[in-house]
């Protein structure tokens, strides 16, 4: 399999298009950078949960922002809740993504204090469940300026990231059955996982569309019998009169 390609996925999550981008240019770069041998496609974080199955290769990069109190952004819904799950199942998912290395790149703007939390919940994750980390966690700052601008902070991250991952890539071995086997299993486990999350979310919105249904209904039955009451008050006012 020496004479095959590989490919390194990155994955994003992004609210305003910053991330998407610094993903796309990212992507654009893998070949010219590391070489012919190595192939690239960006998605959407939860794109790669639903649509790939989780099918992960065993070098990802990731990008993405916070949104809100620090909640994961647009196509990343997903991931989080799967990265939500690891943190709370840390002894049963410690060895999960031991095959995997990934670099981590997040977006955010201090002006809010819960900024950085999205990233930090990735990374937290993904180092509990076994990931390497290749090169330094990027913090790129929306409220930051001068060197420290986000968009000098996302140029810098990518043009140091590709030193670590040649590193990287030169140990590790040509892939082999056994490590597609290992992959296969990584992404058997994290596609059952977030399937599992996935359905948890439907009943909830069932639940949630149930109760207001309900609700719904209890209010316009109020509402006919005071109207009924009302009538009957009319009517028997007018019987009296009469």
């Amino acid at each position: 399999m020496s004479g095959e390609t590989e490919e390194i996925l990155v994955l994003y999550g992004s609210q305003t298009g910053n991330s998407e981008q610094a993903a796309i240019d990212i992507s654009e770069k893998i070949p010219q950078q590391l070489g012919s041998k190595y192939t690239s496609r960006h998605m959407q974080l939860d794109d790669f949960l639903e649509i790939e199955k989780a099918k992960w290769t065993r070098n990802v990069i990731i990008v993405t922002s916070s949104y809100g109190v620090g909640a994961a952004p647009l196509g990343a819904y997903r991931f989080r809740a799967f990265c939500d799950e690891i943190l709370e199942r840390q002894k049963e998912c410690s060895g999960l993504l031991e095959d995997i290395h990934f670099a981590l790149l997040g977006l955010g703007d201090s002006g809010y204090t819960t900024f950085f939390n999205n990233p930090t919940v990735f990374h937290k994750a993904l180092l509990g469940a076994g990931a390497s980390q290749v090169g330094t966690l990027g913090k790129a700052d929306a409220a930051g300026s001068g060197d420290d601008s986000q968009d000098k902070v996302i140029k810098r991250w990518i043009e140091d990231i590709w030193d670590p991952w040649e590193k990287v890539l030169k140990k590790q071995p040509n892939v082999t059955d056994e490590i597609q086997k290992k992959l296969k299993k990584t992404q058997e486990t994290t596609f059952q996982m977030s399937a599992k999350l996935l359905s948890s979310d439907e009943d909830d919105d069932k639940t949630k569309k149930k109760s207001s249904n309900e609700s719904s209904q209890y209010a316009l039955a109020i509402l006919a019998i005071s109207m009924l009451i009302a009538l009957l008050g009319v009517l028997m006012g007018k019987a009296y009169q009469a």
